[in-house]
C-alpha cells in the first residue's frame, strides 16, 4: 500500500522539443504558429498555460495590416462576425491646443490601416485549433539546464524537459526572473484606465489618439456603431482621485468633451456593453526594456521581452512580429542541422527584433514624455510641430512605423 502511495507522489516527467510558457494571446498564437510551421509534430510541442477563470472580456486590440495577414494565414479571421471586428480607415492624432489633428486616411474601400478585434474572439479561435497540443495548466516555479536540455519545474510537480522554451508570460514574467535576464524598468508613475464610452457621432472607422491635459488617451472604434473602447493614461495620484468618485466615467467624458469642443465630439458613459456591465479596468504602466531577450535554450517574446506605452497601440503587433521572428530563426537554422538551443538561433532572433523594438520604444517614449511634460515651451513646440508636420509628406513616417 505504501509503495502505491509513493508512486502517486512521484513527479511526472515529460519531454517536448519546444515549449511555450504563457496562456495569453501571445502564448496561444506562438503555439499555433509552431504547429502550422511544419517544423514540429504536434506531440513535440508543449504549452504551459495556467488555468484562467472565465470572464466576460470585451476588450479589443488593434491589429495592423501585417498582423491581419498573419491572422488570416492562421485561419483566425474566417469565422468572424460583422460585429467582431472594425476596420480602421482613418487615424487622427490630436495634440494639446492644436486646431487640426495629424491625419491619415484611405478613401479606397479595399484599403485600411488594420482592424480592431475583440480579444476573446481571437483567443477562442486559436484554442479551438490547439486541441492536439499538450496543455499543462500549472505555473513554472523553477528551471535548470545542462548542455543538452532545459528543465522546467511546474507547481503541480510536473517536470518538463525541452530543447527550447519560449517565454510569453507577460510584463512581469517570472520565467524571465528565473532565467536571470535583466529588465530595465522605467517608472512612469502613470496608470492605464480602460473601458467603453458612447460617442455622439458614429466613429466612421476612425482611431483617435489625443494628448489631453489628463494624459494621453486612445479611442478605438467598437463594432459598427458609436461606441468606443478607450485606454487613458493618467498619473497615479489623479487616477486614485478619479476612481474614488461616484461616477469616474462621467469625469473622463467631461474631460474629453472639453478637449474636443472645437470639433463637436461629445461622449457619455455606458452602463452596459453587449449585455455586460461596463466595468473600468486599470493597471500600472511601469515599462520594461530588455537588452538581451535570450538565455541558454530560452527566448522571451511579447511583453516578457518588451513593454511599451499603449499610446501607440503597437504593443501586441510587436509581439506578433516576435512570434514570426522565432519561426524564421528556427527554420533558417534547422536547415543546417543546428540544435534548437544553439546560439545561432538565439542571436538571429535578437539581431532581428532588438533594433525594431528599440525604435518603437524610443518613439513612444518621446511622444509620452513630450506630451505629458509640464513645460509650456515643450507643449507649444510639439503643438506647432504637429501643425507644421501635418502639411508635409514627412508625417507618413509615423504611419509607416506603425505598420512595422
Amino acid at each position: 500500500m505504501k509503495s502505491v502511495e509513493i508512486k502517486k507522489n512521484l513527479p511526472k516527467e515529460c519531454f517536448h522539443k519546444i515549449c511555450v510558457v504563457g496562456g495569453g494571446l501571445t502564448g496561444a498564437i506562438m503555439t499555433l504558429m509552431l504547429k502550422k510551421s511544419n517544423l514540429f509534430k504536434s506531440d513535440e510541442i508543449g504549452w504551459i498555460k495556467p488555468k484562467i477563470k472565465a470572464s466576460n472580456d470585451i476588450r479589443t486590440t488593434f491589429f495592423n495590416e501585417k498582423s491581419l495577414e498573419l491572422l488570416k494565414g492562421l485561419n483566425l479571421l474566417k469565422n468572424l462576425g460583422s460585429n467582431d471586428y472594425t476596420y480602421i480607415k482613418k487615424i487622427q492624432v490630436f495634440g494639446m491646443d492644436s486646431l487640426s489633428p495629424l491625419e491619415w486616411y484611405y478613401s479606397e474601400p479595399e484599403l485600411n490601416f488594420g482592424a480592431v478585434i475583440k480579444n476573446d474572439i481571437i483567443l477562442k479561435s486559436v484554442i479551438e485549433q490547439l486541441n492536439d497540443i499538450k496543455h499543462y495548466e500549472s505555473l513554472v516555479t523553477n528551471t535548470q539546464h545542462d548542455d543538452f536540455e532545459r528543465t522546467l519545474y511546474l507547481k503541480d510537480k510536473t517536470i518538463i524537459k525541452t530543447y527550447l522554451v519560449l517565454a510569453a508570460d507577460g510584463k512581469n514574467s517570472y520565467l524571465r526572473k528565473l532565467l536571470s535576464i535583466r529588465a530595465f524598468q522605467k517608472k512612469v508613475n502613470h496608470v492605464a484606465l480602460s473601458g467603453f464610452l458612447q460617442k455622439s457621432k458614429n466613429h466612421n472607422n476612425t482611431a483617435i489618439q489625443a494628448f489631453t491635459d489628463l494624459g494621453p488617451i486612445g479611442l478605438l472604434p467598437f463594432e459598427n456603431t458609436n461606441i468606443i473602447n478607450f485606454v487613458q493614461s493618467i498619473e497615479e495620484s489623479k487616477c486614485k482621485q478619479i476612481l474614488s468618485k461616484t461616477n469616474p466615467e462621467q469625469y473622463i467624458c467631461d474631460n474629453l468633451n472639453g478637449f474636443f469642443s472645437h470639433v463637436d465630439f461629445k461622449f457619455k458613459p455606458l452602463k452596459k456593453v453587449n449585455q455586460f456591465n461596463n466595468i473600468l479596468s486599470s493597471w500600472k504602466l511601469d515599462l520594461n526594456f530588455i537588452v538581451n531577450p535570450t538565455a541558454y535554450r530560452a527566448i522571451l517574446i511579447g511583453d516578457a521581452a518588451h513593454s511599451i506605452h499603449p499610446l501607440a497601440g503597437q504593443g501586441f503587433n510587436l509581439a506578433l512580429r516576435d512570434c514570426s521572428s522565432v519561426i524564421k530563426s528556427i527554420s533558417d537554422n534547422l536547415k543546417f542541422g543546428h540544435d534548437l538551443g544553439e546560439n545561432s538561433i538565439l542571436n538571429s532572433y535578437k539581431d532581428d527584433r532588438l533594433p525594431k523594438t528599440l525604435a518603437m520604444t524610443t518613439i513612444t517614449d518621446f511622444l509620452f514624455y513630450g506630451f505629458t511634460s509640464k513645460s509650456k515651451k515643450t507643449q507649444l513646440f510639439l503643438t506647432k510641430g504637429m501643425e507644421t508636420l501635418n502639411k508635409t509628406k514627412l508625417k507618413n513616417i509615423f504611419r509607416d512605423i506603425a505598420s512595422v
